[in-house]
């Protein structure tokens, strides 16, 4: 874990000297970039029971782009904080039979 935490520090100080460079040159290419992929999140609100008033849950639901559901994820919101819960394998698939058709993407 420390060497991941390490890279991650080294990276940090990779973005703020890109950040750097870019606010004293507008041109900046990002030159350090390998590749970019894109994924959306979806906010899925689900609706309270009756017995939990202060309680919202849900479900963040990640797609690439071509529309695909490649990861899901519970979350609950209580008292101002979030809690968020990995699906187990079985649980996403249920997720994702159940999504797959619902929602689109479209990009230019």
């Amino acid at each position: 874990m420390k060497n991941k935490v390490e890279r991650l520090d080294r990276r940090m100080v990779d973005l703020n000297n890109d950040l750097q460079n870019r606010r004293t040159n507008p041109d900046f290419a990002f030159e350090d970039i390998d590749s970019v992929d894109m994924s959306l999140k979806i906010i899925v609100n689900l609706k309270n029971y009756e017995d939990d008033e202060n309680i919202e849950d849900g479900i963040y639901i990640y797609m690439d782009d071509t529309g695909k559901i490649i990861n899901a994820e519970y979350f609950i919101k209580e008292d101002g904080e979030v809690t968020i819960i990995s699906f187990d394998e079985e649980q996403l698939e249920l997720i994702i039979e159940l999504y797959k058709n619902v929602f689109t993407v479209n990009v230019d």
